[in-house]
């Protein structure tokens, strides 16, 4: 039996994967709490849990839950339960590939395309006239890549290749400007 002290402000619930393709952790079962210590801000929830320490836990505001697969801020957090009972906060990412280590790839895959600015859609975007991109090539675009359908003077359509489409041309889930993504882009389409 580990003992947890968090603020009564915060609720406490076991942690599960609601979405495999984003990563959403969210809240399962509740874990109630034994008692209350102190008083008024400065309340404190003692929490007697039957868990094994290292297990996923999540935090939300009192009153509040994290059980969709939508967007929940700052507001909700993932913890790993210690021995002694402390909490220490664990990144959704880390926390999801964890919990679902076979769809870690596909996740990473989608985060470095959207961190790239790219969509897994293809989206049409303006550029300076002389751009130099060219339809139906793969180019590197913010650290990624990304696959450029059409092309005009001044606008391109491009998205991301999606995570079928990199591992079957033997590109590697990585950012594209690295030693080892620059390799497999030269042996894949040359210099």
């Amino acid at each position: 039996m580990i003992t947890v002290r968090a603020p009564a402000s915060r609720w406490l619930w076991t942690a599960e994967l609601g979405d495999r393709a984003t990563g959403h952790v969210c809240n399962a079962a509740p874990l109630r709490a034994a008692r209350y210590e102190g008083q008024g801000l400065g309340l404190i929830a003692v929490h007697e849990v039957d868990l094994p320490a290292g297990t996923l836990l999540v935090s939300t505001p009192a009153g509040t839950s994290s059980r969709s697969a939508g967007y929940w801020g700052g507001s909700h957090a993932v913890h790993r339960l210690g021995a002694d009972g402390s909490l220490a906060r664990v990144r959704e990412e880390e926390a999801a590939d964890e919990m679902d280590p076979a769809g870690a790839e596909a996740r990473l895959h989608r985060r470095l395309a959207l961190a790239a600015g790219l969509s897994l859609e293809t989206v049409r975007l303006r550029m300076r006239e002389g751009h130099g991109y060219e339809a139906g090539t793969v180019v590197e675009w913010g650290g990624y890549w990304a696959i450029i359908e059409r092309a005009t003077a001044r606008q391109v359509w491009a998205r991301a290749p999606s995570h079928a489409e990199m591992t079957d041309a033997g590109l590697p889930i990585m950012r594209s400007d690295t030693a080892e993504a620059r390799a497999a882009a030269t042996r894949i389409w040359g210099a």
